[in-house]
């Protein structure tokens, strides 16, 4: 948006110029005054820094009147207005599993106990503890047990088999590990303002009754939601809605689900049958052989697997990188401009996927795993 009282520090002086010799010329001000040195040349520089600096608070004020354009504690005040808070970040919570070589006695986990990854392509570790007292009870070489991220957010949502790592010892135990499906509750980053600025424009819509913008309004109200789908043409038969959700981590736990189906449950017209359901998942496995002209492999292939990664919102997260939204396909020429972006790589063969994922609307894609090879391009 365009702020109309803005001014430069030049057209302001300018403009005082001009005033000074009308009112010269009307014989207000003497025509013999200095205006190129002196304390009256100083005098009408700080008046002009005065203006300019009135200007620059005009501009703020006018841009965080409007929600459209207001940002943090502004848009904060806005959304009060209509029953709108920015969501807190949270930690990432759920369970993994301490083995054993043998099955012998009694082995206590205590409460506390770290646990860890081990560092991903830039050199980040995640610390989880366990927030239960557990017993691996004797006859058994493994017990699953409850652990939290130390660090609030989405990055400590990792992917299954990279917790591998305790960092304090435990008599007995000799291994952990995080299973597929092991998050019970997603972190997630504390709301930014264009989320917040969509969802104060979704309040105002959600009054009309119980339209699709009202669903997304009370699914985007619960911490983890990322993304909503509605699907309101009756996808179940007559009368049916169904509210799919993405979580910070991707496809969304059991406890997002509830959470939100608890919400559209409540404020829901008694006639509607409503289903909250997460985006159904498109497995996709990627292999690929990358050929290297000039770099260190390994910082070459580690950065393509990050990014790659990153496609599918699972740490590290990339700035330059969109990840793929529920609905959207998973192109060969997507994958490539992901990977090409990475200097000292001059062609990429991609075995899998042989050719573009195709993902319905309520659908998501979902990286199962990745296998990077490299070769030296040849001199010719």
């Amino acid at each position: 948006m365009s702020i109309p009282v803005n001014k430069t520090l030049e057209e302001i002086r300018t403009d005082l110029f001009e005033k000074i010799s009308s009112v010269q010329q009307d014989g207000w001000l003497p025509e013999f005054l200095n205006l190129n040195r002196g304390p009256v040349r100083g005098m009408i520089e700080l008046w002009a820094w005065g203006l300019y600096q009135l200007y620059q608070l005009l501009a703020l004020v006018l841009r965080q009147a409007f929600p459209s354009t207001a940002t943090g504690d502004w848009l904060d005040l806005h959304c009060k207005q209509v029953g709108v808070e920015r969501l807190a970040a949270t930690k990432a919570k759920g369970t993994v599993w301490f083995t054993r070589e043998g099955t012998s006695g009694n082995v206590s986990i205590p409460k506390g106990k770290i646990i860890k990854t081990k560092p991903d392509g830039e050199g980040i570790v995640y610390r989880f503890s366990t927030t239960e007292d557990a017993v691996l009870p004797d006859g058994s070489s493994e017990v699953a047990v409850s652990v939290e991220a130390e660090e609030y957010g989405r990055k400590s949502n990792v992917s299954s088999g990279m917790i591998t790592e305790i960092s304090t010892v435990i008599p007995g135990i000799d291994s952990v590990e995080n299973r597929s499906g092991w998050l019970t509750s997603e972190g997630f980053d504390r709301e930014g303002d264009d989320s917040l600025r969509e969802r104060y424009f979704l309040a105002w819509l959600d009054v009309n009754g119980a339209t699709k913008y009202a669903y997304e309004s009370w699914a985007r109200s619960i911490e983890g939601v990322i993304a909503v789908k509605i699907l309101d043409q009756h996808p179940r038969g007559q009368g049916t809605v169904d509210v799919i959700i993405r979580g910070s981590a991707g496809i969304p736990t059991q406890e997002l689900l509830d959470a939100v189906d608890e919400v559209v449950q409540t404020n829901r017209p008694i006639n509607d049958d409503v289903m909250a359901k997460g985006p159904a998942p498109v497995n996709v496995t990627i292999e690929a052989e990358l050929q290297l002209v000039s770099g260190d492999p390994d910082e070459i292939m580690s950065e393509a697997e990050n990014r790659l990664t990153a496609l599918f919102t699972k740490p590290p997260a990339i700035d330059d990188i969109a990840p793929l939204s529920m609905g959207t396909d998973l192109t060969i020429d997507r994958l490539t401009a992901v990977v090409m972006a990475i200097n000292g790589i001059k062609k990429i063969t991609w075995t899998l996927p042989a050719t573009d994922v195709q993902v319905n609307d309520d659908a998501l894609a979902v990286l199962s795993s990745i296998t990077l090879t490299y070769s030296w391009a040849s001199e010719e």
